[in-house]
């Protein structure tokens, strides 16, 4: 990658969120590498603000979707006399506008690549052949996101394909949350975690029974984060139907969220869906603790079961009863997995290994 290049990324969002917090931190990392980023974004402040801040050149656009060649004008006059540059989406939608955009401009030095993370089927309208044409390159969370794609056939070149894991921005210095204090958690008693989004797809009802078979462990279940008022006055009330009240603490959301993961004695990922590459289990990774997490989606990539971790069915309370008492019992076994967990983000899922792959995306 060129160290004089300019990199346009698009980010459409009207509220912070992870996806937002991705190119926050390619771009920092971009920036002290040399290179010129700035960021096309929605009218939206609190996105505009943080991006902004960071010393981040934003110009906002409407960024309407597929057919806003107004975005698409404004985009072309400003890459018109870039040179070398590329603009980076980051869903298919803002890929059109910068396909569109690359055309307007006359400039030939452009290319478009995009990054997906979500795990979905290729579409096979004539639209989206012709968008799959024009992108130089098409960069896939995980090998399961690749494969999900790939299964309706799309029409596009696979020589444009890459896979990237992505990974997180681990300060060099965490100092863990005193949950144990702010709770009341004894020493001796385990804490396992679960944070994200309090949403029905996470499997928080199926953990919520699991942990309702764990009454005679010794462990307190510590929920981080928030979602919508209806779901989580539903969990409120599971809890305390399900008698538990006095073994799960619900945290609310917390930022940064990490020294509550370096608080903890292990994570928990039991979402009912296919997630692509999920974060949360690279949290606790990173910091030495194993996670029990489902196989469905793409942590099973990263995570062995009985190596660095645990992985269950999902939807499954019983087997995920089971792993949570392993790991609540058996102090040598989580200090095992977890210190291989550590071992392995250290060795290739860290985020300075995360760049030195997605750098290669520009230069396809």
């Amino acid at each position: 990658m060129a160290h004089n290049q300019k990199i346009f990324h698009i980010v459409s969002n009207k509220e912070w969120g992870g996806g937002e917090q991705y190119v926050y931190d390619l771009c920092q990392r971009q920036r002290a590498d040399g290179l010129t980023v700035s960021i096309f974004c929605k009218q939206a402040e609190d996105v505009m603000h943080k991006y902004e801040e960071a010393g981040i050149r934003v110009t906002p656009l409407p960024l309407g979707g597929a057919f806003d060649l107004k975005s698409a004008w404004r985009m072309a006059s400003a890459v018109s006399k870039a040179g070398p540059c590329t603009i980076h989406a980051h869903n298919f939608k803002d890929a059109f506008t910068a396909c569109y955009a690359r055309k307007l401009s006359g400039n030939r030095q452009v290319r478009v690549v995009m990054c997906r993370h979500l795990t979905r089927k290729g579409k096979n309208s004539l639209l989206y052949k012709w968008l799959y044409g024009q992108l130089d390159c098409l960069c896939l969370d995980s090998e399961l996101s690749k494969s999900t794609f790939l299964s309706t056939s799309p029409a596009i070149n696979l020589q444009k394909l890459r896979v990237v894991h992505t990974s997180i921005v681990v300060p060099e210095n965490v100092t863990p949350a005193p949950l144990r204090q702010e709770y009341n958690i004894p020493a001796d008693c385990a804490i396992a975690m679960f944070h994200g989004r309090l949403d029905p797809e996470k499997g928080l009802d199926t953990l919520v029974e699991a942990a309702c078979m764990l009454k005679d462990c010794h462990f307190r279940l510590v929920l981080v984060g928030r979602g919508s008022d209806e779901y989580t006055a539903h969990l409120q009330q599971l809890i305390a139907d399900k008698g538990i009240a006095d073994k799960v603490v619900l945290a609310g959301f917390r930022h940064p969220v990490l020294p509550c993961v370096a608080a903890a004695d292990f994570g928990i990922l039991a979402s009912t869906v296919q997630e692509g590459c999920p974060l949360s289990p690279q949290e606790y990774m990173s910091q030495g603790h194993p996670v029990v997490a489902t196989n469905n989606g793409g942590q099973r990539e990263y995570i062995a079961d009985g190596k660095n971790g645990l992985l269950v069915t999902p939807g499954d309370a019983r087997q995920l009863a089971d792993a949570l008492r392993r790991l609540t019992e058996d102090a040598d076994l989580r200090q095992r997995l977890g210190q291989q967990a550590k071992a392995d983000f250290d060795d290739h899922l860290n985020y300075e290994h995360f760049y030195a792959q997605i750098k290669t995306i520009y230069d396809i």
